[in-house]
């Protein structure tokens, strides 16, 4: 499974979600085993979202998780350095701006656009930046 926004994790979680719970009311047994193919999805996204969290949606134990991870041979991918990245100011040829964005994060980080178009499309470039830990 490539590797997926936050968003995208998220959303895949719940279809995850939805799938064991199915399993779970169609099983035969109560203590059946889980499917491989239910592993398979559940793995990939402790890449993104924490094992924590992965297990609490998917009724798992973290451990069980962890232990499928390492078996699969997946390592989370680390999380991004704490330092804050420099900052990096691209200029172009002087013209009216049609639009001005300033947005903070919680972590103190800031994003500041200057649009030159007609229709900014700035909504993709916002999500991203906000949803970025």
């Amino acid at each position: 499974m490539p590797l997926l926004s936050r968003a995208q994790a998220e959303e895949q979680l719940r279809h995850v979600s939805q799938q064991f719970a199915q399993w779970r009311q169609s099983r035969s047994t109560p203590r059946g085993r889980i499917p491989k193919a239910l592993w398979a999805q559940a793995v990939p996204l402790t890449q993104v979202l924490p094992c924590a969290k992965v297990a609490k949606q998917l009724g798992l134990t973290p451990h069980a998780l962890k232990r499928r991870r390492q078996e699969a041979g997946t390592v989370p991918v680390p999380l991004p350095s704490s330092r804050p990245p420099q900052f990096v100011e691209v200029t172009t040829a002087w013209r009216v701006p049609t639009a001005e964005v300033e947005v903070q994060r919680l972590d103190g980080a800031r994003l500041q656009i200057t649009y030159h178009e007609s229709s900014p499309v700035l909504v993709p470039l916002l999500q991203t930046f906000l949803e970025t830990p």
